[in-house]
């Protein structure tokens, strides 16, 4: 029953961005790997595939519609000519300015209805929920 809730959230919260993440132009894959982006440079394909649990090849097709509309720019590493570094663009920071928290603000309102010793509880067990799922799955 938990899970349920767990999901029912995840789909609130889903429901809550899409529409402003299309206006900004992007897709929800390409947000989340703007989004990460804006916040980790000089990154690599697979580390982003890794970091955000997504399909090796829906983050190369994403990669290349950013990098062909100028929101992300593609670097070959000269320490290994096979790897390339990933960085966002100006324009992809402007792009997507107004929605890199989208979910983080979603949150935000949720929130509201607990005291601040909840949403501290909350964000701690949500962390440890984290780690123990990583040690799971074995990450």
């Amino acid at each position: 029953m938990v899970y349920n809730v767990i999901s029912l959230l995840s789909k609130y919260a889903k429901e809550y961005g899409h529409a402003k993440i299309r206006e900004a132009g992007v897709s929800d894959t390409e947000h989340t790997i703007c989004a990460f982006l804006y916040f980790h440079s000089d990154a690599y394909q697979d580390m982003i595939a890794d970091s955000l649990m997504l399909d090796k090849t829906t983050v190369a097709k994403a990669i290349l519609c950013l990098e062909e509309r100028g929101l992300i720019k593609r670097i070959q590493n000269p320490a290994n000519r096979r790897k390339n570094i990933l960085n966002i663009t100006d324009a992809g920071k402007e792009k997507i300015a107004d929605v890199v928290g989208i979910y983080d603000e979603w949150l935000k309102k949720i929130e509201t209805c607990l005291s601040d010793e909840e949403k501290e509880q909350f964000h701690d067990c949500c962390l440890r929920l984290l780690e123990k799922a990583k040690e799971i799955s074995g990450k």
